[in-house]
């Protein structure tokens, strides 16, 4: 979160900004890599507590 917190706005959701991204944004691959990721992280672990 301290590295996300180091861009802008302009540069985490605007697009072109990095080459590196591709025709997406930092910003996209930020929450899949944070909150997206924990969240879908969650839920196989509740589906495993489940099956037990």
């Amino acid at each position: 979160m301290e590295l996300i917190a180091v861009f802008s706005d302009n540069e985490l959701f605007n697009k072109g900004i990095f080459d590196r991204t591709g025709i997406s944004t930092l910003g996209s691959y930020s929450v899949s890599a944070t909150s997206s990721h924990y969240d879908w992280a969650i839920k196989k672990i509740r589906v495993r507590i489940r099956t037990l």
